[in-house]
């Protein structure tokens, strides 16, 4: 038991250095900017901002990661990660787009919480519910639903036991909860509603 504390609180303080040394990176490259735009250095000037926008997004990843759920009951966190999705971004819409993600097992039940702020797929949630909406999710297996007061949309299929629960969550930002082996929707609910979605919204 001790270890494990010992283990937990040398994670937290290396999570706290990489944010302090991402931190310093990005004003130094501001600071190395501000003097490459006055003597009329300006595409280096473009990379040290670039570059500078890259490690703030660094550090809001590790943000992010602190509003992945511990394990709703009788399940297991298996892991947790964060990351700046970086030039892939551009992919979906956005080179600043961040993405935390949890993963959970109970037996052969596994639950993935994903949380995306930016781009394409941070606005999916909200394109999901127009398609259900307007018809363009069809079957009696999609609904839509609030999740602690933000519209979602649920899709389970009962056959194979497995479902997809997408909240959206402000203008930015979708919370998706992935089910294999779940016995109905219900679960997806279940993990959702331990993510602060007021205090994410909030936050980013």
């Amino acid at each position: 038991m001790k270890k494990l504390i010992v283990l937990i609180l040398i994670s937290i303080l290396a999570l706290g250095l990489a944010a302090q040394s991402a931190k310093q990176e990005a004003l130094q490259s501001i600071d190395d900017a501000k003097a490459m735009i006055n003597s009329n250095q300006l595409a280096k000037a473009q990379e040290e901002l670039n570059y500078a926008i890259t490690k703030i997004s660094e550090i809001l990843s590790e943000e992010l990661l602190k509003f992945i759920p511990d394990a709703p009951a009788g399940y297991t966190l298996e892991d947790r990660s964060a990351q700046s999705l970086g030039q892939a971004g551009v992919i979906i819409g956005s080179a600043n787009a961040i993405a935390a993600s949890g993963n959970y097992s109970k037996g052969d039940s596994s639950l993935e919480l994903s949380i995306t702020v930016g781009g394409l797929v941070g606005q999916a949630g909200g394109l999901m519910g127009l398609a259900a909406m307007f018809g363009g999710m069809t079957g009696s297996n999609t609904k839509s639903l609030r999740v602690s007061g933000y519209n979602a949309t649920s899709e389970y299929d009962a056959t194979g036991k497995s479902g997809t629960l997408t909240i959206k969550v402000g203008e930015k930002i979708t919370v998706m909860v992935e089910g294999e082996d779940i016995d109905s929707a219900d679960m997806l609910k279940t993990l959702a509603e331990k993510v602060d979605l007021a205090g994410l919204e909030k936050a980013f």
